[in-house]
């Protein structure tokens, strides 16, 4: 089969094309046929050695795909059934998803209904699993929340507007780059605030009692303060990842002082598992397919220019999700 192949971290281009031994499956697992992938910031932190203990290289990395199932030795899912698959240590415990073919625990192994084509699919897994339990999970969202996103340009800003919109809600979303202000808008934000630095004073300007809830994926000693600041009486906070680096921030907050707030979490996809989270997968799939959530896919790219794509990446060009397709 054809893979990126990583031999040592680096630059976009220490993704190397090889042809690989097709993998077989054992008991416990299904052999994929991928169709089409998300592209994700944390597949570039592992490609660049950011994932330290936790990757062990050469390894084929990517975290997410959908497909169809080829072999499953067990009996548990059917050949040419639809499914897509996710975490569980896929692209970094074991090759991932940057292939034509993988073989994936059945925990991360989801069984889906549906006519979306691939590409939209593909749009939807890893950010919208990832959204699902920032909404639901760590802020316990209800009817009319008022969300702050940051940043709010990632596929994962866009996927929570969606589905705060859907609930009655609105969404501000900050970003340091101001020509993405238009395309973050048409996402169906209720309004974009361009920082690199604190917004509490600008959010508790639109909405004086400040915000139902904050999604945070810098976590900086910085932000969290300013999240602090703009929540409203009950208000809740989800911590979603660390890009504080890349903000300049002095380091990312103590997680532990952090977390030992009442109102604040930590969510990872990294807990998913087929038992509790293929139905609201599905549930997902089917709002997509009615209109009540609308993937915002910024760029597909062929298989054969996964370079290009990590290099543009790489550059912060993209808003919204970014897909590969495999035409094989």
């Amino acid at each position: 089969m054809k893979a990126y192949l990583v031999s040592q971290p680096g630059s976009p281009n220490v993704l190397e094309p090889q042809n690989l031994p097709d993998p077989i499956p054992e008991k416990g697992k299904a052999l994929i046929k991928i169709k089409a992938f998300g592209l994700n910031r944390a597949e570039a932190v592992t490609r660049m050695g950011g994932s330290f203990d936790a990757v062990k290289f050469p390894k084929v990395i990517g975290i997410e795909c959908v497909g169809e199932v080829m072999e499953c030795p067990g009996g548990e899912l059917n050949p040419g059934q639809k499914v897509a698959a996710a975490m569980g240590g896929m692209g970094r415990k074991y090759n991932g998803s940057y292939a034509e073919m993988i073989v994936v625990p059945l925990a991360n192994v989801f069984p889906i209904e549906t006519d979306l084509d691939w590409i939209t699919l593909a749009s939807i897994p890893e950010t919208y699993f990832t959204a699902w339990g920032c909404c639901f999970e760590s802020l316990c969202l209800e009817k009319h929340p008022k969300i702050v996103i940051r940043p709010g340009a990632s596929a994962l800003g866009i996927a929570i507007t969606q589905i705060v919109n859907h609930l009655g809600g609105q969404v501000i979303g900050v970003t340091r780059s101001s020509h993405k202000v238009e395309k973050m808008m048409k996402t169906g934000m209720y309004k974009v605030i361009t920082s690199s630095s604190k917004v509490g004073d600008e959010v508790l300007e639109t909405w004086s009692n400040g915000a139902t809830g904050v999604v945070d994926t810098i976590v900086s000693e910085e932000s969290v303060k300013d999240d602090l600041s703009m929540l409203a009486k009950g208000g809740r906070i989800c911590l979603a990842g660390s890009l504080a680096d890349s903000y300049g921030t002095s380091k990312s907050a103590d997680f532990k002082d952090v977390l030992s707030l009442p109102n604040t979490s930590f969510f990872s996809s990294e807990g998913l598992h087929s038992s509790k989270d293929t139905q609201n997968l599905q549930t997902i799939i089917d709002r997509v397919e009615k209109g009540f959530y609308k993937p915002y896919i910024d760029a597909v790219f062929d298989f054969e220019d996964m370079v290009i794509a990590h290099q543009k990446m790489d550059r912060n060009e993209f808003t919204g999700k970014v897909v590969i397709k495999i035409n094989s």
